[in-house]
């Protein structure tokens, strides 16, 4: 009885360990930024290094309604949306077509591999979430996904063009500032 009583509980710690764990990557403790803000912050800063300052104004709009809808999501909702955003950005930047820029190759380098670590760990914190993202979660992370593609292809009509690739940094950068500050609890 005694061996069936341990065997019942490890079994029930382990299920409940793994859904606990799941993403305290993403979690923030008191009076101390979370993993995912760290590097976030270190991704943001080497994002601003590459930069110019470009005197036209861009033609990209930034989302605001969908971060805005963001807010009303539970913590899974808000780590699934955080994870397709950056996971797009990623997708973005992978084209590899930035030689027009003045950008220092290794600060590129250096934000693609703080990029890809941040939604290795999204992804694998997406996988333990159950059950999937709800219907408007799926219905922001469909608009973001055409924004997205409203992006790479002003980069195609920009010819990717220096200052093309500009004002994508920019709108990017935006996202990062922005997705740093959605609440995880």
């Amino acid at each position: 009885m005694g061996s069936i009583s341990f065997w019942m509980c490890l079994v029930m710690t382990i299920c409940t360990w793994n859904k606990t764990i799941g993403c305290t990557w993403m979690r923030t403790l008191p009076r101390s930024p979370s993993m995912f803000q760290v590097l976030s912050n270190n991704t943001i800063t080497m994002l601003q290094k590459m930069g110019h300052v470009v005197s036209r104004k861009s033609q990209i709009t930034f989302p605001n309604e969908q971060y805005r809808q963001v807010d009303n999501f539970t913590d899974n909702g808000r780590i699934v949306f955080i994870s397709q955003t950056l996971n797009a950005i990623e997708k973005l930047y992978s084209s590899g077509k930035y030689d027009s820029t003045a950008w220092d190759q290794k600060g590129v380098e250096e934000f693609m591999i703080g990029l890809h670590r941040q939604t290795s760990e999204l992804d694998q914190c997406v996988k333990t979430i159950k059950p999937g993202p709800s219907t408007s979660v799926k219905r922001v992370n469909k608009d973001m996904s055409l924004h997205f593609k409203f992006l790479k292809n002003y980069l195609k009509r920009e010819e990717y063009s220096a200052s093309g690739w500009e004002d994508i940094r920019n709108v990017v950068l935006s996202h990062m500032l922005r997705l740093v500050t959605i609440p995880i609890d």
